[in-house]
């Protein structure tokens, strides 16, 4: 038997999401995010892509470069715009570094205000919610503060592939560098899961995991389906055959442990997929 690392696993059509439903974990983004959430997540998105571009590129990828050598930020910023089909730009204005961003989604309009020199962006929605991003290129950090001062701290390891958020609800951890899955959660002989997703608070532990193996999906399943039930776990099961590709799910909870799990498997051309997900709520 063999494994290898996956990218992220899609569940099969009609199948339940890649990850769990949780409103503790999620608390340590929605703090923030308020009305103003796709314009949030897109500063997060210009951070992320500051430590990729390079100026000697800029021209290559679409950047301006001369934009990107007084204003990298901004510069970053209306590309991303430009790549995004759910957002637009109303207006913008290179020489204040104000860019005006509509969601075509929502029809909610933010304006992004950028200074170069203090490395700062200031978003302000149409009800006037203000969330202040200072990037810390330094500690390759990206601060996030709304007006009422709650805080949360963005870090990006670009080595190790992963992004931690704290916030004053919990943590969020992406990629490679995410918490391993507690004990009570099988392991399989000889996986190496990658593409990590793990949130914590006071109240609960949730994530996610995948990765690839030789063995065939009815090995796969019937290994999760024991190993659950031998754990105490109320066990449910499915599987399904779509054009000569085996797949299925299962799940268990544990409701005296206050603990749920769900393996997804899927067949795919390099071997099979497993896409896990658990949520554990903290005893009082």
């Amino acid at each position: 038997m063999s494994s290898a690392p996956s990218t992220t696993p899609q569940p099969p059509a009609g199948g339940p999401p890649a990850a769990p439903p949780t409103k503790g974990g999620g608390k340590v983004f929605l703090w923030i995010l308020g009305g103003c959430a796709s314009i949030v997540v897109l500063g997060i998105l210009v951070f992320v892509g500051l430590g990729f571009f390079v100026y000697h590129k800029a021209k290559q990828i679409g950047l301006d470069p001369e934009l990107m050598q007084k204003n990298p930020v901004l510069a970053v910023a209306k590309l991303t715009v430009a790549a995004n089909p759910d957002l637009e730009t109303v207006t913008s204005d290179d020489s204040t570094g104000t860019i005006v961003v509509h969601d075509k989604k929502t029809g909610r309009t933010s304006t992004m205000r950028v200074d170069p020199d203090k490395q700062i962006m200031v978003v302000t929605d149409d009800q006037g919610k203000t969330v202040t991003m200072k990037l810390d290129r330094a500690n390759n950090r990206l601060v996030m503060t709304d007006d009422q001062g709650k805080t949360a701290t963005i870090s990006a390891d670009t080595k190790a592939g992963s992004v931690e958020i704290k916030g004053p609800d919990g943590n969020v951890k992406l990629g490679t560098g995410a918490d391993k899955a507690p004990d009570w959660v099988p392991a399989y002989s000889g996986s190496n899961p990658q593409g990590g997703l793990s949130m914590s608070n006071a109240t609960e532990q949730t994530g996610s995991f995948g990765f690839v193996t030789s063995d065939s999906p009815d090995k796969v399943l019937s290994y999760y389906s024991g190993a659950l039930k031998s754990a105490g776990f109320k066990v449910t099961s499915t599987t399904s055959n779509a054009d000569g590709k085996v797949g299925g799910m299962v799940s268990g909870q544990n409701d005296g442990q206050k603990r749920t799990v769900a393996f997804i498997v899927t067949t795919e051309n390099d071997g099979t997929h497993v896409a896990a997900t658990y949520n554990e709520k903290k005893q009082n």
